[in-house]
């Protein structure tokens, strides 16, 4: 009985630090998402680091090297996607007229057929539901999150700085600092989160980039308007599992059927991009990808709206490789390896 309720206990115990870590992470977001993103930025370009350094090139001409680089990338995206987002929102009231009229046309619709079927719908006017400002809105909010982060670029950038300078030393500081059957547990850890998570985030951020780039060839070709800034949002939420790549498609279909007549665009937006986001996350991704984080699908729902309400969209696209880092921890720690195994999406057959 004792130990019964001892359990019962440390379940609660576990769902009162859980909360409570919740909500310092939620109040401490802007100290603590500039670090994570720079851990996880760090296991992209540490193979670059390392093989400079391979070259004999000094650390400091290493880290040089990649601060340009990453400097280029990050002000290029920012001209691109700032003129993008200012010619849509300049753009959008043409929209909304076009919208006015086809809600107008469906309200119309609606009203007849309900008069035929001697219904009586209580003052329905569509035009009143649906505002393209509402689609500006979400748009702009979601470029505003990666527009403020860009703004703490520095932050970040020396974050990672300082981790890519410790790039190959950790392990053997651990050999030094800690007994040999400690050393090698740690060492084991520290090296399947390197490879996993490292492994992950390049073959997901290849994926993205070619997803993004077709889904601009696609709608350049089509005439679709803005097709750079969908691409952009579609290379930046296909890092979302799932959801990610429904959304994507949502934007420039909507755009689509709002900028021409009939349905033939819009219908060859719609097959295109679906073909596009299938092809890549069911075809190309598992043959990059060399194993699978074996995360629970219900576990990776649950994180990406745990840490969504968390850090918005920045914690969802973080949400798979963090749950991956816990999950290999557990992996080591024996007393934890029983939540290690329910955060699996199946677990491996014993041999023999």
């Amino acid at each position: 009985m004792e130990q019964k309720e001892l359990r019962i206990i440390t379940v609660f115990l576990g769902i009162l630090v859980i909360f409570v870590l919740g909500i310092v992470l939620q109040q401490l977001q802007s100290v603590f998402l500039p670090f994570v993103l720079a851990i996880f930025l760090s296991y992209i370009f540490k193979p670059m680091v390392l093989y400079l350094k391979k070259l004999k090139i000094p650390s400091v001409f290493a880290l040089l090297a990649v601060f340009i680089f990453i400097a280029a990338l990050f002000f290029g995206l920012a001209a691109i996607i700032y003129s993008s987002f200012e010619s849509f929102v300049r753009e959008a009231p043409k929209y909304q007229n076009k919208l006015s009229i086809l809600l107008r046309e469906g309200t119309q619709l609606v009203d007849n057929l309900a008069a035929r079927y001697d219904i009586k719908p209580e003052n329905l006017n569509l035009t009143d539901l649906v505002d393209v400002s509402a689609i500006t809105s979400i748009v702009t909010s979601g470029a505003g999150s990666f527009v403020s982060l860009l703004g703490n670029l520095v932050i970040v950038v020396l974050l990672m700085f300082f981790i890519l300078a410790a790039s190959g030393d950790l392990i053997h500081k651990a050999n030094i600092a800690m007994a040999k059957r400690y050393s090698q547990r740690f060492v084991k850890v520290i090296e399947a989160i390197d490879l996993r998570v490292r492994q992950y985030l390049i073959t997901k951020t290849l994926i993205s980039l070619g997803t993004g780039a077709l889904t601009t060839i696609i709608l350049t070709i089509l005439g679709v308007d803005f097709a750079l800034l969908w691409g952009f949002l579609t290379f930046l939420l296909n890092f979302i599992p799932n959801i990610g790549s429904i959304i994507s498609i949502i934007f420039p279909l909507t755009i689509s059927f709002l900028q021409f007549d009939g349905i033939t665009i819009p219908l060859l937006v719609l097959i295109l991009l679906g073909a596009t986001q299938f092809a890549m996350g069911n075809v190309v991704e598992p043959k990059l990808m060399e194993f699978s984080l074996n995360l629970s699908p219900l576990l990776v729902l649950a994180a990406l709206f745990f840490w969504g309400w968390l850090w918005g969209i920045w914690g969802m696209i973080l949400a798979v490789p963090m749950m991956s880092t816990v999950k290999i921890i557990f992996e080591n720690v024996e007393s934890l390896q029983p939540i290690a195994a329910m955060m699996s999406g199946k677990l491996e057959e014993e041999s023999g």
